[in-house]
């Protein structure tokens, strides 16, 4: 039984628990089961569901601020949630009895996770997988392993694409407690560090023929934003950080007693030098949120003109467009931001307690989902050939 999610505001209480202990799951590496689960009981996790779904309603615009909000508290447990509200949105689209059953579970609090990516030799984002779907009798049997897994190990159901004896690409949405499926923690990267992004595996998992939801033509690719969503998602958790990145540097000026015995003043909070870091941190975090929430208003326009799930092409472009260009320009805007910061503190800053180093390592991870330069390109050529941009989860 679902009940109405709340507006985003009244996840006030909610945002400021999970910010309190984000350091020290960090700096402890632990992970955040406690948090994603209470993000799920509150009614975050059904913000896009209609209202008559048990959801808030809230367009697009409104969900990427509300991601914002969560990045701020804790930018890890926002990226966990990354894939569960784009399959939300997958879902709403494909309006369908898979889906619409799947719905139901987002209603009732059930978080959702993903298993796309495989380690091989095949290029990034293709749509070719070693993951297999084989019919026996009534039922088939998945096996493979995926790596990237992020949010899996925190989630009820994820999202796995294999091919099947046909060898078409083909999504199912099973539970992560069924037998046969792995889990395994092994994320070793320097920054998101527990994300769940590691190994996810399947041996002989039983998939009923309803929770297949997806079979991919290769020959009718209709326009879609989901590709959109997924990438502005990384840059408003990069927007958060950002907010957050501020906040500690505002704490670090007004903790220091001292200032440098050459400085323009004896207090560092009223050293012009330290006031212009502060202020341009503050400039830079404004930026990226506008930027994003900008490139949101977009995804809002091409999802109104959605018919049967699928958008207007032109509409669908400019989203992608716009979300690519808010990495280009994101990409080293915050990058820089998370350097700038120490420069509003002495030595001092550098205190692993302090763990201020987080905020570079969890934007330049997150920034390495996709080459910037090659984002950079494909707007060029928009603009200049008029071609179009891949088709693929990148754009």
């Amino acid at each position: 039984m679902t009940t109405t999610a709340p507006a985003p505001t009244t996840f006030t209480d909610l945002l400021a628990d999970i910010a309190k202990g984000a350091v020290e799951r960090e700096l402890g590496d632990i992970n955040p089961f406690d948090q994603v689960r209470a993000v799920a009981d509150s009614g975050y996790g059904r913000l896009r569901l209609p209202v008559e779904r048990g959801g808030a309603g809230s367009t697009l615009r409104e969900l990427f601020a509300a991601i914002i909000d969560l990045a701020e508290a804790d930018p890890t447990v926002a990226h966990i949630y990354r894939t569960h509200f784009w399959l939300t949105e997958d879902f709403l689209a494909a309006q369908g009895p898979a889906t619409d059953r799947l719905l139901e579970h987002v209603g009732d609090g059930k978080v959702f996770g993903n298993a796309t990516s495989e380690r091989s030799g095949r290029p990034a984002g293709s749509q070719e997988f070693s993951t297999t779907l084989t019919r026996t009798g009534d039922n088939y049997r998945l096996n493979g392993e995926k790596f990237y897994t992020t949010g899996t190990l925190f989630s009820d159901f994820v999202s796995v694409w294999a091919v099947d004896d046909d060898a078409t690409p083909t999504a199912v949405v099973i539970p992560t407690d069924r037998a046969g499926v792995t889990i395994l923690d092994d994320w070793d990267g320097f920054g998101q560090r527990r994300t769940g992004s590691g190994t996810t595996r399947f041996t002989d998992v039983i998939v009923h023929p309803e929770e297949i939801v997806r079979r991919f033509d290769r020959d009718d690719r209709p326009p879609s934003t989901q590709g959109a969503f997924v990438q502005l998602y990384l840059h408003a958790v990069v927007a958060g950080i950002l907010r957050t990145v501020v906040s500690d540097a505002k704490d670090l000026v007004l903790a220091r007693s001292r200032n440098f015995s050459h400085a323009d003043s004896l207090s560092p909070s009223d050293d012009p030098s330290v006031q212009q870091v502060v202020g341009e941190l503050a400039s830079l975090a404004f930026v990226a949120e506008a930027t994003v929430l900008a490139a949101a208003d977009t995804l809002d326009t091409a999802a109104e003109s959605a018919v049967d799930g699928v958008p207007d092409a032109p509409l669908a472009n400019t989203a992608a467009v716009a979300v690519s260009k808010t990495k280009v320009v994101l990409d080293d805007l915050a990058t820089r931001a998370a350097t700038v910061l120490f420069e509003a503190g002495g030595a001092s800053a550098s205190s692993r307690t302090k763990d201020l180093d987080r905020h570079w390592r969890n934007i330049r991870t997150i920034t390495l989902h996709n080459p910037r330069r090659l984002k950079a390109q494909a707007v060029g050529a928009d603009i200049l050939t008029g071609q179009p941009l891949p088709a693929n989860g990148y754009f």
